[in-house]
């Protein structure tokens, strides 16, 4: 598998080259979030000023945070700060494979989110499909297809609506159900957050033909600049096609001794091979 670290817009990702899509569900937990992109493995792909991206326990926590979580006891946190140019964005990138076929029929994508009732209340995780072409006859063949649910509450293209708060929501995503808005390319302009807003099909019938060699770079969760004071989480993603599928669960590291603690078992387990040579009297 080759890889090629590939900016855009400040963001480090890395392109997957052509490979076999796998085959099977893969269930990974991972704590904390890695700095650089390894297939498979979640990574701070944009978290900007006082924004921060964790994984973390809700054992105690109460409530529906803590009750309704869709995979104990751990989620992925997300939270912003009181600036605008705040965000907390993570991603994965693997080898998915080229996007048409992937974005078929049997398509799926999966998610769940909580959002604390503080700051924007339009603002929520949203997830990210970010696309590259190796075939370029157009000039623009790379662009991000971005799903918010604050325009996905009626189910149709309409306006941007608050999004439920204080407990847990699932989405659901086909490839003919679930809007997305488009960051521009493959002849397609930026359409600036929404409008216009398309399922996944609709898109690809809108893209031009340099979109027919386009692969799946990365799928990306988030809250993104100019939304201050966000506090939330997202756990149990999932998504597959084409004989492609991966599951992710978000769990906290095991406890790791502090040094003094491995000190102390160091002498005990010295003290009983010590006890266990003294000859017998």
């Amino acid at each position: 598998m080759e890889y090629r670290l590939l900016a855009t817009s400040g963001v480090l990702f890395a392109a997957v080259g052509l490979a076999a899509p796998t085959s099977a569900a893969v269930v990974n937990s991972f704590a904390p979030f890695t700095p650089t992109p390894t297939a498979g493995v979640w990574f701070e792909s944009g978290v900007l000023g006082t924004g921060t991206a964790s994984v973390v326990s809700l054992a105690g926590e109460g409530g529906n945070l803590e009750n309704n979580q869709p995979l104990p006891v751990g989620a992925a946190r997300l939270t912003t700060g009181f600036d605008n140019g705040d965000k907390a964005e993570v991603a994965v990138v693997d080898a998915y494979g080229n996007a048409r076929a992937l974005f078929s029929d049997s398509f799926s994508l999966d998610y769940s989110y909580y959002k604390q009732d503080v700051g924007n209340a339009f603002a929520a995780p949203s997830i990210k499909l970010t696309l590259r072409s190796a075939v370029c006859n157009s000039g623009d063949c790379f662009g991000t297809l971005i799903y918010e649910p604050s325009w996905n509450q009626s189910g149709s293209e309409g306006s941007s609506t608050a999004v439920p708060t204080d407990d847990w929501e699932s989405v659901s995503i086909t490839a003919d159900s679930g809007l997305f808005w488009w960051n521009g390319g493959f002849g397609q302009t930026n359409s600036s957050g929404g409008p216009p807003l398309k399922t996944l099909t609709d898109w690809m019938a809108a893209f031009d033909s340099d979109f027919d060699s386009a692969d799946l770079l990365a799928l990306s969760m988030g809250v993104g600049t100019y939304n201050q004071g966000q506090d939330t989480y997202f756990d149990d993603v999932s998504i597959s096609g084409n004989g492609y599928s991966a599951s992710y669960d978000f769990e906290p590291a095991a406890d790791v001794p502090v040094p003094s603690t491995l000190l102390l078992v160091a002498i005990g387990a010295l003290a009983g091979v010590s006890a266990r040579r003294r000859p017998a009297r």
